[in-house]
């Protein structure tokens, strides 16, 4: 950088894109000639939250030999070119500015007509850093206006500006990166291109586009000075810490070099055109010294400019790293240009980036600007510099509005048709369900009525064998209790002198009381005596009474325990605790003198030692119709139900046959 200051061959006025605010070239226009404008700052469009995730943008790069056309998309934050175009107008055959529109529109045409991003040459806009006092955001916008107006100069077209914030920090002042262009000049250049109908929706210039180009494909690059050479200009950037902090152009491009090489060797333009793409006229047999004192004079040009910068900023050429010199545009094609200037201007310039060290598509070379706008169109640019008119600029917000609300109404719809398609799964789900729950329970219905039928069957045929089965039941019944009555009997006093079933023992007509009873003659006889209802009054029994309430399963017993009372009652006592032990009674307790029968023969009995047992069977299954109820658990006697036996010390009933016998 030292070398660039030193060998500058001086410092004059700054073109009309160097100026800088304040400065006395730029000047304080009287305010009653200079026409009310109006100053409207293109806000920054993050197009990632306003706009579908999935769009599209056509970059519009147009020169005065070439057009460039680079259609980019950005899939979910995540950008794509999709289609690069170059169009030459000479090879064309487009001279006129109609054939240049008619053949542009059908290249929309063709690419499906989508929103435009147009580049602004870079000589009719300026861009610089300026220095503002301390303010609050509201007033930052009105301190800008009036730098602009300082910029600008008189004019009769209003002025469109855009601005951003720069990371520069100085002691109470803070810098901002300032673009500004003529209202008419923009206007102009759109309807030069005749894309005045088209969908607007970024304008910017080919300084901006350029920085934003550069920090994609070297992002991790702080300091470079990027020097685009045009057909007409030449355009010089530097970016500092990926912002822009000087940018000015001058009017030296490729054909300068082609109008050079005409005169020197005195052919046509087109002539000259082809020759130097095809030769190389700065080193070689082909080389000239006239033609390379054209491109030093280019060169001193650029130092002059980069000089004049750093002559305002001593402190960036000391700072380190050093400067990165990047070469861009179709000029520096020409055959044997950029070894030139390396070698013989000690300008060490590089090709445009291509590394892969960019996460994103870069665009084929000579693109950059195309890319650059694209860039900051599609809102992948985190300080973009617009310049879009006002009247466009409502007319693309009109259509993002539309396209959100486009986007909601699609986004609800698919909720819907999702929520529907859950809702239907789930009722079919549901149906499902149920319809397998519904042959479950029809299988379980079949399968309880054919197990209602098999009952039924079963049952029946139970039914048919149930009295046998109570009559065997019976007649084991019969003879256990002969066993016991037997067993009962061995080493005792007493003896049995009647045994019969109760449905033949009270079958038999009740016993007749008499008023010449004979009195008792001892204890036992008056304790066991029922009471009299009256002294000639005899109990109404019928029969049928008889039969159907007192017989009962079971036997009557009639016994004689002669001796006193005391040892008739211990007796009596010890008999019938010892039955009520067995599983085979119900119920063991002495008959009421009211229920007796006079069956026993009166010479084997003793009077008034004469006591007559009711031996009740336990109920069995086999003497109830059977019933519908699960079957008995495991363990479980299936043929009868015997009552579980009752303490002997504490039943009522032995206490009543003790007194009784007493």
């Amino acid at each position: 950088m030292d070398e660039l200051r030193a060998s500058a061959p001086g410092f004059g006025v700054p073109p009309s894109g160097g100026l800088r605010a304040g400065s006395p070239e730029g000047g304080t226009p009287n305010k009653d000639l200079h026409p009310v404008f109006r100053v409207r700052r293109w806000p920054l469009l993050k197009l990632a939250t306003v706009r579908p995730p999935v769009r599209r943008v056509l970059a519009l790069d147009g020169g005065t030999r070439r057009f460039k056309l680079l259609l980019a998309e950005s899939d979910f934050g995540r950008l794509r070119i999709l289609k690069q175009e170059l169009i030459d107008l000479q090879e064309e055959g487009l001279v006129s500015p109609e054939e240049i529109k008619s053949h542009l529109q059908d290249s929309l045409e063709k690419w499906g007509h989508p929103p435009l991003a147009v580049t602004l040459p870079e000589h009719i806009s300026t861009s610089q850093v300026v220095d503002l006092p301390p303010a609050p955001e509201s007033e930052v916008d009105k301190l800008i206006a009036e730098e602009s107006i300082k910029l600008s100069g008189v004019s009769e077209s209003r002025i469109v500006y855009d601005f951003s914030p720069t990371d520069t920090v100085r002691r109470n002042r803070q810098q901002y990166w300032v673009t500004l262009c003529q209202e008419g000049e923009i206007r102009e250049r759109i309807l030069r291109l005749g894309i005045d109908q088209e969908d607007l929706c970024e304008v910017t210039t080919t300084a901006n586009a350029l920085i934003a180009a550069y920090n994609v494909a070297a992002p991790s690059a702080s300091r470079a000075i990027l020097v685009h050479l045009g057909a007409q200009t030449t355009v010089v950037v530097i970016v500092l810490d990926g912002q822009g902090a000087f940018a000015t152009s001058y009017q030296m491009g490729g054909d300068f070099f082609t109008r050079s090489l005409a005169r020197e060797r005195n052919c046509s333009e087109e002539q000259a055109e082809t020759l130097k793409r095809d030769k190389n006229f700065l080193s070689g047999p082909e080389a000239s010294s006239e033609f390379a004192a054209v491109v030093d004079g280019w060169v001193a040009e650029l130092k002059r400019q980069l000089s004049e910068w750093f002559q305002n900023n001593p402190g960036a050429a000391s700072a380190k790293p050093a400067f990165a010199l990047v070469a861009s545009g179709g000029g520096f094609d020409q055959p044997g240009l950029l070894e030139y200037l390396r070698t013989q201007s000690a300008l060490p310039l590089q090709p445009w980036p291509q590394s892969e060290e960019s996460e994103t598509s870069l665009p084929a070379s000579g693109f950059e600007v195309a890319f650059g706008t694209a860039l900051q169109a599609l809102g992948h640019v985190p300080h973009p510099i617009s310049l879009l008119p006002e009247d466009y600029r409502k007319a693309w917000q009109s259509k993002l509005s539309l396209q959100r609300v486009d986007l909601a109404s699609m986004v609800l719809l698919v909720l819907c048709v999702v929520v529907l398609g859950l809702g239907t799964w789930r009722k079919f789900s549901l149906i499902n369900a149920k319809t397998q729950l519904l042959e479950q329970v029809q299988a379980g219905q079949a399968a309880a009525d054919a197990n209602d039928a098999f009952t039924s069957d079963l049952v029946a045929e139970y039914e048919s064998l149930r009295p046998v089965l109570a009559a065997q039941q019976n007649t084991i019944d019969t003879l256990k209790t002969l066993s016991l009555l037997q067993q009962s009997r061995s080493n005792k006093t007493y003896w049995y002198v009647l045994l019969a079933d109760q449905q033949s023992y009270f079958s038999q007509p009740p016993a007749q009381v008499s008023t010449n009873r004979p009195a008792k003659t001892n204890l036992l006889g008056s304790t066991i005596e029922a009471p009299r209802l009256g002294p000639l009054l005899t109990r109404p029994i019928t029969s049928a009474v008889t039969n159907s309430a007192l017989a009962r399963p079971g036997f009557i017993a009639e016994l004689c325990v002669p001796g006193d009372a005391e040892a008739s009652r211990q007796a009596l006592s010890e008999l019938v605790n010892d039955l009520k032990q067995q599983r085979l009674f119900s119920k063991v307790d002495l008959l009421s003198d009211d229920l007796r029968r006079n069956l026993a023969d009166p010479k084997v009995s003793v009077t008034d030692r004469d006591f007559v047992l009711a031996l009740d069977f336990a109920e069995t299954d086999f003497q109830q119709p059977a019933r519908w109820k699960r079957p008995p658990s495991a363990g479980s006697r299936p043929t009868s139900k015997r009552a579980a036996r009752p303490n002997p010390n504490n039943s009522e009933t032995t206490d009543t046959v003790g007194q009784n016998a007493q």
